[in-house]
């Protein structure tokens, strides 16, 4: 058990104490002439040994008191050398750390903290965050210190200090320092710059925000499950988070995709990016939804990161199209067939009056095989007459020109003459408009049907009758006998 200082040398001084006291009273014994003498010899003896006895105490203690001075000058060494460990090590922690006194002085502060505001060391201990803080920043700073001095627990705040590069957060934690008694003596704290992490926190918070907000489905998989899903992938399959967690994705895939989406499946775990990938993927009710898919991967973790759109109605509609443009085309290819078929020409021209459609009946009339060289205007490839083959017919008359302009018009007679193969044509042309919902024109259809032959037989049985009238005695009326005058005249002429 060690003995203080104290408890060493008291009962040394008592006893010395004691010695010096009895070798006082003999001394004064001695000086008694009353004394008796027969009694100096011994008190010689004890006075000398009492003089002994005195020393010997005296050179006890001076060596007790050299040891306990040599222990706590070592004492002090080594405490010395641990304050000074102590400090090389907070000195050497990015915290900044402090201690105070319960009156706000600071003992012990890092070089972190000096640096925080701006100070040294030695201008800093013994003072308050009064004298190199703004009050209002102080005040709280106080405030917090009392918290911790009251409830003497432990206590965490967020605090905001302005640094170079602008204003840093710092988790502060303080908590209250007990002596050997077990009372608070001081506060100490530790600081921690928190900003990136804010500052990440922040921005997850933000994309956890955008992920839950957005109108696409956002999925995060791993291991075959969708481990994090959107509310738009709930809205749009009807899937909740729990019932992600027991079913495989690729489970929910249409089985007429499967196939295609396991090599797209493979071909993201080799590190590729897949952008956007097409399959039906089955809603809880049952039925399936079309999904446009992109798709990364973190190879690291294993983790994929996956955007979608529903695409079910654009499908839909394109699958209505396609059906509706496969029955045009079959519509416009038995349209062909029938035109092809009918016993007249038939020219269908746009808006551009541009020939976009000739059967055969009109190539062999226009002598031209390709559909768009043949043009609009007639008046290009012919020459144009009313029947009498003398007056020149208005090409703004024609049937083509007429139906650009929103006219339908009936049998149109007039002669085609082709000045290069000098022949001619007796035609019969109607005209149609094309008119869509907005009630303009679009395309013009015409007919041409050729009619020569049919009045060569006419004029034949004509011939023919006359022939026979004259045989069996009739005579002709001046009418026919103008005729055939004019007939008589228009040969001599040709």
């Amino acid at each position: 058990m060690n003995i203080s200082l104290e408890k060493k040398i008291f009962p040394g001084f008592i006893i010395n104490l004691l010695v010096v006291i009895t070798a006082a009273f003999i001394f004064l014994m001695r000086l008694d002439p009353d004394r008796d003498t027969t009694m100096d010899s011994k008190l010689e003896v004890i006075e000398i040994i009492l003089f002994i006895l005195s020393a010997f105490l005296l050179i006890v203690v001076y060596f007790i008191i050299r040891a306990q001075l040599k222990a706590k000058e070592t004492v002090q060494k080594r405490l010395e050398e641990n304050q000074q460990l102590l400090q090389s090590i907070i000195d050497n922690t990015s915290n900044p750390i402090f201690i105070k006194k319960l009156n706000g002085e600071y003992l012990l502060v890092n070089k972190h903290f000096d640096t925080l505001f701006g100070t040294e060391n030695d201008k800093i201990i013994g003072k308050t965050d009064l004298d190199f803080l703004p009050k209002e920043t102080a005040e709280i700073y106080r405030n917090s210190d009392l918290e911790v001095a009251k409830k003497l627990v432990e206590l965490k705040s967020e605090e905001t200090i302005q640094e170079k590069d602008g204003p840093h957060t710092y988790l502060a934690v303080k908590f209250p320092l007990f002596d050997a008694k077990g009372r608070i003596y001081a506060i100490g704290g530790i600081s921690t710059d928190i900003t990136e992490r804010k500052k990440l926190e922040d921005s997850l918070k933000a994309t956890d925000a955008f992920f839950n907000m957005s109108f696409d489905i956002f999925t995060v998989a791993k291991n075959n499950h969708f481990i994090k899903i959107n509310a738009a992938f709930t809205n749009t399959l009807g899937y909740t988070q729990k019932d992600m967690d027991e079913i495989k994705f690729i489970d929910l895939t249409h089985p007429d995709d499967r196939s295609v989406s396991d090599e797209v499946f493979s071909k993201i775990k080799k590190g590729n990016t897949v952008i956007s990938f097409k399959n039906r993927i089955r809603h809880k009710d049952g039925s399936y939804r079309w999904l446009d898919w992109n798709s990364s991967i973190d190879l690291k973790e294993g983790i994929i990161y996956s955007a979608a759109r529903d695409i079910t109605e654009k499908v839909k509609l394109e699958q209505e199209q396609q059906k509706a443009v496969d029955e045009l085309s079959e519509n416009e290819e038995k349209l062909r067939v029938i035109v092809e078929n009918i016993g007249e020409g038939v020219i269908v021209a746009n808006a551009d009056k541009k020939v976009i459609l000739a059967n055969y009946m009109a190539n062999d009339i226009f002598g031209i095989e390709e559909d768009d060289k043949i043009s609009t205007d007639l008046t290009a490839h012919f020459e144009l007459y009313f029947p009498d083959e003398k007056t020149i017919f208005p090409a703004q008359n024609l049937p083509m020109e007429r139906a650009f302009n929103g006219e339908i018009t009936d049998d149109v007679d007039l002669v085609l003459w082709d000045p290069d193969s000098r022949e001619k044509r007796r035609v019969l042309i109607s005209g149609r408009p094309l008119i869509d919902q907005d009630n303009k024109v679009i395309a013009a259809v015409i007919t041409i049907k050729d009619i020569s032959k049919y009045k060569k037989m006419e004029e034949e049985l004509e011939e023919t009758e006359t022939k026979y009238r004259k045989l069996i005695g009739f005579k002709n009326t001046p009418k026919q006998n103008k005729e055939e005058e004019n007939d008589t005249n228009d040969t001599t002429k040709k």
